[in-house]
């Protein structure tokens, strides 16, 4: 086989850096430069196809990192220096982890000489980033980056996707010039994924064919393996509903009739009435964790059909019939296939489980969306996920965060695989405004709608000149409640009516946002709501809704 290779030529050791990531198609590089990053900062002066997005704070860069591969499953990039500035990074890695989200972390150390030997901000980034990725490396010399870069993006994007850190000693960076040899990732990234074997099929199609009331939880990983059609088809053959994790929303249209929600922590009364009942589970891409089961107190039947691409992942958490070790899309599509040679003794039940579950759903729907909150002021939390909701079509992302407003977002009808992002497995907060902002810059032609709290936006302000000054005009969605209001309810949930240490004062948010050339509005009135995220919308900037909300909705009480 001939390869398009050009010869090796001489480079400095950081434009060797920006080389790879320029061949690895790298858009943004998200970050603060300091002294220890300032060769790769000048080579990135001389390269206009790579963007470099200064954020205020590194925590941030490593956000935007994080959203940008939620969305386009290609590693986003975030950049920082040494001590302080990885530190800062360390909290959002975390968060790209645990949720299977590619990034590439380039953090740049001292001189190998002075590591360890007490010199300004000197710090241990591999050791402090090992357990946040799937790869944490040291690179101490020149000759060394071409690999290590590609090894990188390689670890990054094979298998379950995650962060991986690059750890470059300052004289590495700053060495003389190099031989480079100009390669792309197709010559040494080969991400095919395994195939499940026909037997395990063949098995998993008999414990679904004897079920009387099958079901399908999708996770994150049917939507990394964009396994949403073939799950649809599987279901609509088998007359099964479908639920999701939080992580997996938008796996499947949320407005699809097979389609009955999320079931998180803080999951709806049908999608945990449903999981309690169903007696065959296909879990797709889903590990079955902590915040999916409520830290594995959900009771779950014995018949349990796990599909994942990671063989550690089945069986982890709850014993399973049958597990499928492989591509979920391919999976599915063979699991359908063969259950169709075989019929079934359990239609009518399976019609009458279907039923149930539809009649389960309208129910709900007109509980949680009740005609009363159109009037109610403090506005009602579940009459902002109604307006939300309407204004979202299949041209919307919505970035939401952590904590009440992230709760309250499973009510929302994402339309658009992979249109919807929330820090779930780390529950990071400060994560919705710059992952909005990346998710903007990547696809610019999307309406991009981040949902966060004041608590979370407190951690994460500056940043609204970041996005500002990158023009990217995206509608901020804040719930005001003047408190960090999901711990302040735990603490009126659990300890009565004491609570401390959570309450704000009154701040004019939408002021802010004005203040740093954005615009905006406060909201008071539920009857204002549609209007203003119209607006938003509309806008050709930062647009960001001060909703005041009623704070005693309480997500610790009863499912919704």
């Amino acid at each position: 086989m001939t390869t398009s290779h050009a010869a090796p030529s001489k480079i400095s050791a950081a434009r060797a850096v920006v080389e790879c990531l320029k061949l690895e198609g790298v858009e943004f590089i998200f970050g603060v430069p300091g002294g220890q990053t300032l060769s790769i900062m000048d080579a990135l002066y001389d390269e206009p196809s790579i963007r470099f997005i200064t954020t205020r704070d590194e925590r941030a860069a490593a956000h935007m990192a994080d959203g940008y591969g939620r969305l386009t499953g290609k590693p986003g990039v975030c950049l920082a220096t040494t001590g302080p500035g990885a530190t800062n990074l360390v909290t959002a890695v975390g968060g790209a982890h645990r949720d299977s989200s590619p990034v590439v972390v380039i953090t740049c150390n001292n001189r190998r000489r002075h590591i360890g030997q007490d010199d300004n901000q000197d710090a241990d980034h591999v050791t402090l980033f090992r357990q946040f990725t799937k790869l944490s490396r040291f690179v101490p010399d020149s000759e060394g980056i071409p690999q290590a870069v590609r090894e990188a993006f390689r670890v990054s994007t094979t298998g379950n996707p995650g962060p991986v850190l690059l750890d470059f000693a300052r004289d590495a960076v700053e060495g003389g010039e190099i031989a480079f040899e100009p390669i792309k990732p197709e010559y040494y990234r080969f991400n095919v994924r395994p195939v499940v074997p026909q037997a395990s099929i063949t098995a998993a199609a008999e414990v679904l064919a004897a079920a009387r009331k099958p079901l399908l939880w999708l996770g994150r990983g049917a939507i990394i393996a964009k396994a949403g059609d073939p799950a649809l088809a599987l279901a609509t053959s088998l007359g099964a509903p479908i639920v999701t994790t939080f992580n997996g929303i938008s796996a499947v249209p949320g407005d699809h009739d097979l389609c009955f929600g999320p079931r998180s922590r803080f999951g709806t009364k049908v999608s945990k009435h449903l999981l309690e009942e169903a007696d065959c589970i296909v879990a797709v891409g889903n590990s079955l964790n902590a915040a999916s089961t409520s830290r594995w107190t959900l009771p779950l039947t014995r018949n349990i059909v796990q599909v994942d691409l990671d063989p550690a992942m089945i069986g982890r958490n709850y014993p399973v019939a049958v597990g499928l070790v492989g591509d979920a899309t391919d999976a599915l599509e063979r699991l359908a296939a063969t259950l169709r040679d075989k019929g079934s003794a359990t239609a009518g039940a399976r019609a009458d489980w279907l039923a149930t579950a539809r009649r389960l759903r309208e129910d709900w729907r007109a509980h949680v969306f009740a005609d009363a909150y159109a009037t109610a002021i403090p506005i009602k939390p579940q009459w902002v996920m109604k307006a939300l909701g309407d204004a979202v079509d299949a041209n919307t992302v919505v970035v939401a965060d952590a904590g009440n407003p992230g709760v309250w977002t499973h009510m929302l009808p994402i339309r658009t695989p992979g249109a919807y992002m929330k820090p779930v497995g780390f529950g990071n907060m400060a994560f919705g405004l710059p992952a909005a902002i990346a998710a903007k810059l990547a696809q610019p032609q999307k309406d991009v709608i981040a949902v966060v709290g004041d608590g979370s936006l407190g951690m994460s302000m500056g940043d609204l000149e970041t996005a500002v000054r990158e023009k990217a005009p995206l509608t901020l969605l804040v719930m005001n409640d003047m408190a960090y209001g999901n711990i302040k309810q735990e603490e009126l949930h659990f300890h009565g009516q004491r609570y401390i240490g959570v309450d704000f004062g009154d701040v004019d948010y939408s002021g802010i946002a004005k203040c740093m050339g954005g615009d905006g509005e406060k909201v008071t009135k539920p009857g204002e709501l549609a209007a203003a995220i119209a607006r938003g919308k509309a806008s050709d900037r930062l647009y960001l809704i001060d909703i005041r909300i009623d704070g005693s909705e309480n997500v610790w009480k009863d499912p919704i």
